[in-house]
């Protein structure tokens, strides 16, 4: 889902300017301590920050694995080589879950950054986060990096074997080295310092490699990764799937205790700040979370939204720890999220603020999710005649019916080339207004006698559906029938001289071009909201008096118009 839309681009303006309480006061409590984040030292400067603590060994150790796994990302392994020396075992293990599995498989080349800093850290640091691994990992990182001969067993490698080969040094050993020239310095140095930190655990190692079976060992290693990730929302796909069941809006109440639980004490809430900027952007969801000021509960919202954004990822099938792909995540789930709260709380702040402290957020996430999927079933009924429909409807049509709805930015405003999640109730209005619009036009079209769906699948360059009703109603304005054929020049003469008055149409003009769509509708059967017809309509007649309201030529050259159809003379 992240990685294959590349044009779904998130609103990144200044978090500071995004959201502002009812009475344009700057947001409090909760919201505060996200932006205090935001604005307080980021990447070299934190880092910085935290070695220059009292206490800098106690400072990093507060951090959660995601926090040292984004730091470190963030400013390159080199300069963050001062940070991983600090590193607890348990936050390199974190790291290793993060980056160094692919699916279910394992990556030694995502690794390798890995250990290379923690083999600058000194022997005795390799040892103990060695030791901190699973034993599984550490057989099955040796096993595809090595080949092992047990000297004590009197196995040695063929005479004509040309792999560069290490004996360890208690003799008991000698390893093929496998893999390219960085690789193998990697894994001599490796052993050689766990040799010198702790040589029983050297030892159990390499006989682990030896005799392990390498299928057993990865899926061993990937279910102990696994559960470590699932503390944190990183769930099997098929479970992470749940989120986008469908759940109607009137089966979840505010106050009905389905409320996330706290995480363990052990893990650590605080927000990646790809996500914290993300929560701020989203302003319904931004305002509810500012009005929350206990600091027990908003950790707790905080931990949820961190599991949700998670599984989000999971669901996309995402390799955890890839910061583009984090912030698509959030992005996507955090909208969908506001969106799915303003439905429930029905745009009432104060609702939505009961519904975070009594809703669990993956029940918001799927309202959300539902109602976007009403538009997408819309949008895909209408799909095969859209071709011709224009900007941005078209645009619209082809982001709601991607696996996942998105709304297309070219129906912002002001509009731009992009896709972006439903966030809003606004979003929906908007986009159930294009909708609407859309199959009003086909209508209109297809009783002009027009085949909407060959004329959508015709090649460039080819009319739009509003062309064909411009120049119906360039005919029906001065009393001719609404028909959809090109104008002719007799016709165009009239219409200039019956219809406009300098370069706007007449009002007598305007109401029979009301009157002849408005018959047309009752002629298809087919019912559209007042409000909407008349701005279809009055843009329609505005763009009519664009096109023709200031042409003086005593024949209208066709090559030179857009918008309606004219007559071609043919000689």
């Amino acid at each position: 889902m992240f990685t294959e839309s590349r044009d779904m681009v998130g609103m990144h303006r200044d978090p500071a300017d995004d959201v502002m309480t009812d009475n344009d006061q700057p947001p409090i409590g909760h919201l505060a301590r996200l932006r205090s984040q935001l604005a307080g030292p980021r990447g070299y400067r934190r880092i910085e920050a935290l070695l220059a603590n009292d206490d800098a060994a106690g400072a990093v150790a507060a951090l959660s694995p995601n926090e040292v796994f984004e730091l470190v990302h963030e400013v390159g392994f080199q300069d963050a080589q001062d940070l991983i020396e600090l590193a607890t075992p348990a936050q390199l293990q974190g790291c290793f879950d993060l980056d160094a599995w692919n699916k279910d498989q394992l990556e030694v080349a995502s690794l390798k950054p890995w250990l290379t800093a923690l083999i600058e850290t000194g022997f005795e640091k390799v040892a103990q986060v060695w030791g901190a691994l699973d034993d599984e990992l550490r057989a099955l990182i040796l096993q595809r990096t090595v080949y092992v001969y047990d000297l004590t067993l009197g196995e040695e490698p063929a005479e004509d074997n040309d792999e560069p080969i290490m004996t360890t040094p208690d003799r008991f050993f000698m390893l093929e080295l496998r893999g390219d020239d960085d690789t193998q310095r990697i894994i001599m140095r490796l052993v050689e310092d766990l040799y010198r930190g702790d040589p029983d655990l050297a030892r159990l190692t390499i006989m682990s490699a030896r005799s392990e079976p390498p299928a057993e060992l990865e899926e061993v290693s990937y279910r102990w990764r696994s559960a470590r990730l699932a503390d944190l929302g990183y769930v099997d796909f098929y479970e992470a799937l749940d989120l986008f069941r469908p759940l109607p809006a009137d089966q979840v109440h505010v106050g009905e205790g389905s409320q996330d639980r706290p995480m363990i004490e052990e893990t650590s809430t605080r927000l990646p700040l790809t996500i914290v900027e993300e929560v701020v952007g989203r302003s319904f969801l931004a305002r509810a979370m500012a009005a929350i000021d206990e600091t027990q509960e908003a950790e707790r919202i905080e931990g949820a939204l961190m599991i949700l954004v998670n599984k989000v990822l999971a669901a996309g099938r995402a390799k955890p720890g890839q910061g583009e792909v984090l912030r698509r995540g959030a992005l996507y789930a955090t909208a969908t999220l506001s969106l799915g709260l303003e439905t429930v709380a029905r745009g009432d702040l104060g609702q939505a603020v009961e519904a975070l402290r009594s809703i669990s957020l993956h029940r918001l996430f799927r309202v959300g999710y539902t109602v976007t999927q009403k538009l997408a079933k819309l949008a895909g009924a209408l799909a095969p005649r859209s071709g011709a429909a224009g900007t941005p409807a078209r645009e619209l049509i082809a982001g709601l019916c991607s696996p996942r709805p998105l709304f297309s930015t070219a129906a912002d405003t002001p509009s731009m080339p992009g896709l972006r999640p439903l966030e809003s109730i606004e979003d929906l209005r908007r986009a159930g207004e294009i909708l609407a619009g859309l199959t009003v036009r086909i209508a209109i079209v297809e009783g002009l006698g027009v085949n909407v769906l060959a004329m959508s699948q015709a090649p460039e360059p080819r009319p739009l559906l509003d062309d064909h009703i411009r120049t119906a109603l360039a005919r029906a304005v001065i009393g001719g029938e609404l028909r959809g054929e090109a104008l002719s020049q007799t016709e165009l003469t009239a219409l200039r001289k019956q219809g406009f008055s300098g370069e706007r149409l007449t009002e007598a003009a305007r109401k029979a071009g009301h009157d002849a769509i408005r018959a047309r509708l009752g002629a298809t059967q087919l019912s559209a909201s007042e409000a909407l017809l008349a701005k279809l309509v009055d843009g329609w007649l505005d763009d009519l008096e664009r096109i023709l309201g200031g042409i003086r030529d005593a024949e209208v050259d066709p090559r030179f118009v857009e918008g309606v159809l004219v007559e071609v003379k043919r000689s």
